[in-house]
C-alpha cells in the first residue's frame, strides 16, 4: 500500500508490503525508497516492510528550514502510529537513512527492536565532512547539480564495480533528479547538525548490526570499524567488494546477513515456524 500523509506540515511519502514485525527502511541522501526494492521483496516476505522517501526526497515534500533529524524523529514516531505500528520496529538505515535511525533511537529507545547502519557512521559530523558538504552546497545554489552528480554517484561503488553497476547508476540517477535544490540544502544542513550517538549505542539494549564497505570513498571504513568496536552489541559486516553502497555491490552477501539478523530478532519478538531462506525470496 502507498499512500502520503501529512504530519505537521511534512508530506512523507510511506509504501508498505508484507506482514509479521514491523522494518522501516531509511535511504540515503539522493535516495529514495526505489533503491531498496530488492531488499523489500525478499524481507517483506516474512516482515511487514516500511518504506519512506525521507524530507526532500522521492515523492515526499521539502523539509522546513534549518530541519534536523532530531525534530524528524518526532515526526517519523508519528507517523507510524498514523500508520497503526504499536510494536517495537527494527531498522535499517543506509548513510543519510542511518542518521535518522539514530536520532529515533536516541529519542525512543523503547521502540527499537533493532538496528542495522549501512554505511552510515555514528559520530556527529567532523570539520572536514561539514566543509565537504558546505562546498557541495555552494555548488549547488551555483546550479551545478548535474556536474556534481556526475562526479560523486560513480565514487559511491568500488572500483571494481563500477563497470559492473550500470543499471544502480542508473537507478541513483533517477532518484537524484527527484531531488530539488531546496530539499537537497536543507538536507545537507540536517546531514552537518546530526548529534553524536555513540553514547547510545553503547548503551542499547537491542542488537545492533553495522555494515561497512572497504572501498566507501564517503565516509572512512577505518573510522566506521573503530567506532564499532566501541559498541558493546555491535556485530560488524565488512563488505571487501563494496564501495558505499554494499546492498546493492554484494547484494546477496548482505541480504543473506540481514536475513540472520532480523531472524533472530523476530525470534525474540515472536516464534517463526521454520527457517527463512532470505536470498531466495
Amino acid at each position: 500500500m502507498e499512500q502520503v500523509i501529512k504530519v505537521d506540515g511534512y508530506h512523507i511519502f510511506t509504501k508498505v508490503e508484507g506482514e509479521g514485525q514491523p522494518l522501516l527502511l531509511l535511504h540515503s541522501y539522493w535516495g529514495s525508497h526505489i533503491l531498496f526494492d530488492r531488499l523489500a521483496t525478499a524481507l517483506s516476505a516474512k516482515m511487514k516492510v516500511i518504506r519512506i522517501d525521507l524530507p526532500g526526497h522521492g515523492k515526499s515534500g521539502t523539509p522546513p528550514m534549518n530541519y534536523t533529524f532530531e525534530q524528524f524523529s518526532e515526526i517519523l514516531n508519528e507517523l507510524l502510529i498514523r500508520m497503526d505500528v504499536w510494536e517495537k520496529v527494527s531498522i535499517i538505515g543506509h548513510s543519510m537513512g542511518g542518521y535518522v535511525a539514530l536520532a529515533f533511537a536516541t529519542k525512543y529507545p523503547e521502540k527499537v527492536a533493532s538496528l542495522v547502519l549501512m554505511h552510515s557512521p555514528v559520530k556527529s559530523a567532523d570539520i572536514k565532512s561539514i566543509k565537504l558538504r558546505e562546498r557541495e552546497g555552494r555548488l549547488l545554489q551555483k546550479g551545478k547539480k548535474e556536474l556534481l552528480l556526475q562526479v560523486t554517484i560513480p565514487s559511491n561503488f568500488a572500483p571494481e564495480n563500477i563497470g559492473l553497476m550500470g543499471k544502480a547508476i542508473a537507478l541513483i540517477n533517477h532518484t537524484s533528479d527527484q531531488v530539488t535544490t531546496e530539499g537537497a540544502l536543507r538536507s545537507i544542513y540536517a546531514i552537518n547538525h546530526r548529534g553524536n550517538s555513540l553514547s547510545v549505542l553503547q548503551n542499547a539494549q537491542y542488537p545492533i548490526l553495522i555494515v561497512v564497505g572497504k572501498y566507501d570513498n564517503v565516509y572512512s571504513a577505518n573510522d566506521q570499524l573503530e567506532e564499532a568496536n566501541k559498541i558493546p552489541k555491535a556485530e560488524v559486516l565488512m563488505l571487501n567488494h563494496s564501495g558505499h553502497l554494499g546492498f546493492l555491490e554484494e547484494e546477496e552477501l548482505v541480504l543473506k546477513r540481514l536475513g540472520t539478523f532480523l531472524e533472530n530478532v523476530c525470534y525474540e519478538q515472536i516464534s517463526l515456524s521454520q527457517p527463512i531462506d532470505w536470498a531466495h525470496k
